[in-house]
């Protein structure tokens, strides 16, 4: 499991198994008016592993969600930076772009102990 908390209270999840990968996040925009955004999404394994191995080949990779929804990982000079969005039903989806400022290998972590990732929220 991946996570990154907030010292307003927020996280982002990652919890990796064998099939599937589940992306949990309460993320403040704007902590002046008490401004979160909550996304939850699910991706194939394969998917992930995918998006991951293009975003360190070609500089972007792409997962879609299983219910729909998307995760794009950009590979930049000091880590990487990750969007990611709820599954969508119409114009309610949102979406969240963070820029992680370590290794792209920190998405491919899967141990029982939390990881920490620097995440800075970008866009």
């Amino acid at each position: 499991m991946l996570v990154q908390r907030h010292p307003a209270g927020g996280y982002l999840e990652f919890i990796i198994t064998e099939t599937m990968v589940a992306l949990r996040c309460h993320w403040p925009i704007d902590l002046t008016d008490d401004e979160w955004v909550d996304i939850q999404n699910n991706y194939s394994i394969a998917g992930y592993l995918q998006a991951v191995d293009d975003a360190v080949s070609t500089g972007m990779g792409q997962a879609q969600g299983i219910t729909g929804g998307y995760l794009r990982i950009i590979s930049v000079a000091d880590g990487f930076v990750i969007e990611f969005s709820r599954p969508q039903y119409g114009w309610t989806a949102s979406s969240l772009r963070l820029h992680v400022r370590r290794p792209i290998a920190e998405l491919l972590r899967t141990s029982r102990r939390f990881q920490q990732v620097g995440l800075h929220q970008s866009g």
